[in-house]
């Protein structure tokens, strides 16, 4: 939006003291501010036809505002106006995330009914990954199982054990080209 007075060419917004509710009242309003409020709203949108409707919205508001309201800074009204509609459109983006999700413990009711198959077959594959585990030095397998079960870090794990996070790496480079050796066996 214009900081300054009028541009040659450009439509400047009407005083607080004018009439703000006709038709060409809109329209140059429309002209002069609708180009800077969208790439306002641009950027914080990422997409020009949200964009654009939020700035088509925002001069609707802002002319039904005037109508009432004797408006001393207009630009900052109106800038106001599309923010607020930012705000409103983040929050019922985050009300619909959270409609939409459900509690760990609720996700097991929502599961598919009982497969036999899918069951049996998790369950081999499961004891398959756990002979591989066992297959590995004890040591590697501590040190694979911290990583990768308990979620420690490579330096967690040194401190842990007391050796060098260089010695975890190789320790994992080789639990891994285990796992990798034996994944399609069955």
């Amino acid at each position: 939006m214009r900081a300054g007075g009028n541009q040659e060419g450009s439509v400047r917004l009407p005083r607080p003291d004018e009439a703000w509710s006709d038709a060409s009242a809109f329209n140059d309003i429309y002209r002069s501010e609708a180009p800077a409020l969208v790439r306002f709203l641009r950027s914080k949108l990422k997409s020009q036809c949200d964009a654009e409707d939020l700035a088509h919205e925002a001069l609707v508001r802002f002319l039904r505002a005037a109508d009432q309201t004797q408006i001393q800074t207009p630009q900052a009204y109106l800038r106001r106006i599309a923010t607020n509609l930012l705000i409103d459109r983040a929050e019922r983006a985050a009300t619909k995330v959270s409609d939409r999700s459900v509690e760990l413990a609720d996700a097991r009711e929502l599961a598919a009914p009982d497969d036999q198959h899918r069951d049996l077959v998790g369950r081999e594959e499961l004891d398959h990954f756990n002979e591989v585990l066992r297959k590995l030095k004890p040591r590697t397998l501590k040190i694979f199982l911290l990583s990768r079960v308990e979620g420690y870090t490579y330096k967690q794990i040194a401190r842990k054990l007391g050796m060098t996070v260089w010695g975890v790496k190789w320790h994992m480079l080789r639990a891994i080209e285990h796992v990798d050796r034996h994944r399609g066996e069955r």
